[in-house]
C-alpha cells in the first residue's frame, strides 16, 4: 500500500510497539464483581490459609505470641468495601495486666501510626487549600527561612536554598533539607557524652551552638526549632534527588496556618477527620481504653507525642478508619477528582527501576505478568514506624483497591508491614486483573454491526493479553485493522494488531445511560521485542494516539454507548461516524 506524505511523515513522530502495549492506567474497567469472581475468592482462601498458619509460628520472622496485627484489603465498592479482614491477638496482648488498653485486635481497636501520619497532612492541605500553591517557594509562608534565605548563595554547602524549596518539594521529599532536627537521628538526645564518646564520636561542649538543647525531652518549640535546623547542613540540592525529611512536614503544617489562620490539628480534624467520620483517628493524645498497647504502656511509645512534629508521624488510628481513609481517597470524596489525579502520581523516580517517590507516597510499580503484552500498575503506598508500632497503607488506583496493615508488639520484625504486603499482593493483582478481565468479557465481548454501512468488528478478551481485542473490524466492505496499522506506521505489510482501553471519560445523562470512551492501541506484532535496548523501546505507544485522523476526529477513539442497567448496547467510532449496535 502506498503511504500518503503527510501520514508517512506523522508516523516519524509515533512508535509501532511489537507487543501489546497499554497506555499507563487500567486495561478494563475497574472490578467490583469481587463475591462472584472465582479469582478473587481463590485469593481470599489462599490469605486466609497464609495467615491461619503465621498466627501459629512465633519465628523472628512472624513473632505472632508478641505481636498483635490487623489487616484490611478494601475497595471503593459500596456493595463490597471489605474485600478480606484478618486480626491476630498476641497471646501476650492477651494476658497483659500492665496496660489499661484493649485485650483484642479488631477493627476499631488503636494503633500508633508513625509517618503514615504524613497521608493525612498532604490530604488537610488539599482539602483545605488544594494544590494551586504548590510551585511557590516556601519562603512565602515562613518568614523564618525567607530571612535565611541569602546564605546559600554564599555557601550554599553549609546552607539550603530556602527559596528554591517549594511547598511541592516539602510534600514530595525534595527539599534536600535535613531528615529531622533535635528528635530522631540525633544521637545526643539517645545517648549522653560518655557513651557517644565510646561509639566514637567527639566530645561537644555544653556551650557549643550545634547541640541541640531541645528534641525528645524537652521538645523544641517554633523558634527553637528553626534556630536549630538554619545552623544545618543540607542533604542535598533542592530538587536533586529524593531524601526523607520529617522537618518538611513540620514546615508544612506552619506554612498552612500561616495561610489559613488556624491551628493544623484543627484544621485535620475540621477538613479530614469529622467529614471522614473517623472516629477512632487521632492527632494526638487518644483514650487508652481503645488502643492496642503491647507490653508496658510507659515504654511501648503510645504516650509519647513528637510536639511540633506531629504532622511528620505522630498519629493513632484503628484499620477500620485506614481503610475509610483509603477509599475517600480513592473516591475523591473530599477532592476534585483531577486533584486526586495529580495527587496519585509520583514527584519524582527514585535510584530503584521499579519505584518513585510522591506526596508523601513511595511509588511502586508493579508488572502484571501478560505472556503477549505489557501492563504495569502503580502502587501508592506509605509505611510508618513509632515505638512498638508499625503501619502501612496501598493504594492501586487501577483497580480502585487497596489494603492497610498496622502492627503493634514488643520485638516486631524488621520490615514487618512491607513483608505482609508482598503476601497481598501478590494474591491481588493478579486476581484483580483476573476479575476485571472476566467483568469486561461479560460485558463487552461480542459482534458489533452497522447494517447500513457494511461496518462491523467483533471485541473478545484474551487471558495471555490486556484490553480488549479488535477482530475482524470492516468499514465499507474495507479491512480497518490494517488499515489503520499501516496507516499510523507508515509502511507495510504489517501483522496488525488492534485493542482497546479505558480512556477515563464518561458521560452520564439524565436518565442514567452513558458514553464512555476508549482508546485503541494500533501495532505491528512483526516488529522485534526490545527489553534489553538501553534507549529504544518496544512500548512507547504513549506517542501514537491520535496517529491517524479524519475530519478531526481520531481513528483509535471509540464510545461505548451503555444503557441505565449498565449493559452495552452500541460502539461509535467516531472517525468513521459509525455506530455499530451489539448483536
Amino acid at each position: 500500500m502506498k503511504i500518503p506524505f503527510l501520514l508517512s511523515v506523522a508516523a516519524a513522530t509515533t512508535v509501532l510497539a511489537g507487543p501489546n502495549c497499554p497506555p499507563l492506567g487500567p486495561v478494563y474497567e475497574k472490578p467490583f464483581n469481587f463475591k462472584t469472581s472465582s479469582a478473587i475468592q481463590a485469593a481470599i482462601a489462599n490469605l486466609t490459609a497464609t495467615f491461619t498458619a503465621w498466627d501459629q509460628n512465633n519465628s523472628t520472622a512472624i513473632g505472632s505470641n508478641t505481636t498483635s496485627y490487623s489487616i484490611e484489603v478494601f475497595s471503593t465498592s459500596e456493595e463490597d468495601p471489605t474485600i478480606f479482614s484478618w486480626h491476630h491477638t498476641a497471646a501476650s496482648l492477651a494476658r497483659a495486666t500492665n496496660t489499661s488498653g484493649v485485650k483484642e485486635a479488631g477493627p476499631d481497636a488503636v494503633y500508633r501510626l508513625g509517618s503514615l501520619t504524613k497521608v493525612f497532612t498532604v490530604y488537610t492541605w488539599l482539602v483545605q487549600d488544594g494544590d494551586v500553591k504548590w510551585n511557590e517557594p516556601i519562603t512565602k509562608y515562613i518568614p523564618e527561612l525567607a530571612a535565611a534565605a541569602d546564605r546559600a548563595k554564599e555557601d550554599p554547602v553549609a546552607n539550603v536554598a530556602w527559596d528554591e524549596v517549594t511547598i511541592g518539594a516539602l510534600a514530595g521529599q525534595l527539599s534536600g533539607a535535613i531528615r529531622d532536627y533535635g528528635l530522631m537521628s540525633e544521637v545526643t538526645q539517645e545517648f549522653n557524652q560518655s557513651d557517644a564518646v565510646g561509639l566514637g564520636f567527639p566530645p561537644l561542649e555544653e556551650s557549643d551552638p550545634l547541640l541541640p538543647k531541645c528534641g525528645q525531652y524537652p521538645q523544641c518549640n517554633r523558634t527553637e526549632f528553626f534556630n536549630g535546623l538554619l545552623r544545618a547542613y543540607p542533604s542535598f540540592a533542592p530538587f536533586a534527588t529524593p531524601a526523607y525529611t520529617n522537618t518538611g512536614y513540620q514546615i508544612l503544617a506552619y506554612a498552612l496556618e500561616a495561610i489559613k489562620g488556624k491551628s493544623f490539628q484543627a484544621m485535620m480534624e475540621e477538613s479530614v477527620l469529622q467529614p471522614l467520620g473517623l472516629d477512632h483517628t487521632y492527632y494526638r493524645d487518644p483514650p487508652v481504653e481503645q488502643g492496642i498497647i503491647p507490653g508496658v504502656q510507659s515504654e511501648s511509645g503510645w504516650n509519647y507525642q513528637l510536639g511540633d512534629e506531629n504532622p511528620a508521624g505522630n498519629m493513632y488510628s484503628s484499620i477500620a478508619d485506614i481503610s475509610s481513609l483509603g477509599r475517600a481517597i480513592m473516591r475523591s470524596t473530599l477532592l476534585a477528582p483531577v486533584v486526586t489525579r495529580r495527587w496519585l502520581k509520583p514527584a519524582t523516580m527514585s535510584s530503584e527501576l521499579l519505584a518513585g517517590v510522591g506526596y508523601p507516597w513511595g511509588v511502586r510499580r508493579v508488572a502484571v505478568p501478560y505472556a503477549n503484552g505489557k501492563h504495569v500498575v502503580d502502587a501508592f503506598n506509605k509505611a510508618g514506624s513509632i515505638g512498638y508500632y508499625s503501619s502501612l497503607l496501598v493504594l492501586l488506583p487501577d483497580y480502585d483497591v487497596g489494603f492497610s496493615v498496622l502492627h503493634a508488639g514488643e520485638a516486631i520484625p524488621g520490615n514487618s508491614n512491607f513483608n505482609v504486603a508482598d503476601i497481598l499482593g501478590a494474591q491481588l493483582v493478579p486476581a484483580l486483573e483476573a476479575a476485571a478481565r472476566e467483568q469486561a468479557e461479560a460485558k463487552f465481548s461480542g459482534e458489533y454491526v452497522d447494517e447500513g454501512r457494511n461496518t462491523s468488528l467483533r471485541l473478545t478478551t484474551q487471558a495471555d493479553r490486556p484490553g480488549l481485542g479488535v477482530e475482524n473490524w470492516v468499514s465499507n466492505g474495507t479491512d480497518m485493522m490494517t488499515n489503520a496499522v499501516v496507516m499510523q506506521g507508515g509502511y507495510a505489510p504489517v501483522n496488525p494488531s488492534v485493542r482497546m482501553y479505558p480512556a477515563g471519560l464518561e458521560t452520564v445523562a439524565e436518565d442514567g445511560t452513558k458514553r464512555v470512551a476508549f482508546k485503541a492501541v494500533f501495532e505491528d506484532l512483526n516488529l522485534p521485542a526490545r527489553t534489553t535496548n538501553m534507549f529504544s523501546t518496544d512500548c512507547g505507544t504513549w506517542v501514537s494516539f491520535t496517529g491517524v485522523v479524519y475530519g478531526t476526529h481520531p481513528l483509535d477513539q471509540f464510545i461505548f454507548h451503555v444503557d441505565a442497567d449498565g449493559k452495552v448496547v452500541s460502539i461509535e467510532s467516531i472517525a468513521l461516524r459509525s455506530v455499530m449496535k451489539k448483536m
